[in-house]
């Protein structure tokens, strides 16, 4: 018993679903036209889903492999379908985060800053596409020091409400306040 194309092209759509934290970040501004692929591929599998179905109930395909057919492919669907962002998200992946900031700028972009416990950083920046910026960190006092090599600023210093994050060199020496939503516990 083979599985067919549509099976086995099911279960890939499943898989990119369910690892879209681990490739979005690299497809950058191609991610609208990447998630456009993928919706287009879930309605395609979902209408081969309603013929097989309709086969199967009417009797002209009852075969062992197509129930089987049916039965992965109607949970698969149905898990894209209530976890449409996949069932591991990307900040539960890795060291539990330890803080959290958030900056949103204009026409809906804005980046997220995680801090992990185990001293390592991710920042998510979202416009026109997701880029993430990873090195390490250290906190001394109310500071927090970068280290990376493409993450535009050296330091940033935490206050009750906002980290002010500021940038390399004097040519970019600026100042962002981001608001944080303070220690992470989950």
């Amino acid at each position: 018993m083979k599985p067919s194309k549509t099976l086995i092209f099911t279960i890939l759509l499943l898989l990119a679903v369910n690892t879209q934290f681990l490739w979005e970040g690299k497809v950058c501004v191609f991610l609208v036209v990447v998630y456009l692929l993928l919706l287009v591929c879930f309605f395609v599998l979902l209408v081969r889903l309603i013929k097989k179905v309709y086969r199967l109930i009417k009797g002209t395909d009852r075969s062992k492999q197509n129930l089987i057919e049916c039965v992965v492919m109607g949970v698969s669907l149905c898990l894209i379908i209530a976890f449409p962002m996949g069932i591991v998200r990307f900040p539960n992946v890795g060291a539990p985060i330890k803080l959290k900031a958030f900056h949103e700028a204009a026409g809906g972009c804005g980046n997220t800053l995680y801090l992990r416990e185990d001293g390592s950083f991710v920042e998510r920046a979202v416009c026109f596409g997701i880029f993430d910026r990873k090195g390490t960190y250290r906190i001394s006092h109310d500071t927090i020091y970068f280290s990376s090599d493409d993450y535009p600023f050296d330091y940033a210093v935490m206050d009750s409400a906002t980290i002010r994050v500021h940038g390399k060199g004097s040519a970019d020496d600026r100042v962002m306040p981001w608001p944080f939503y303070g220690i992470c516990k989950d």
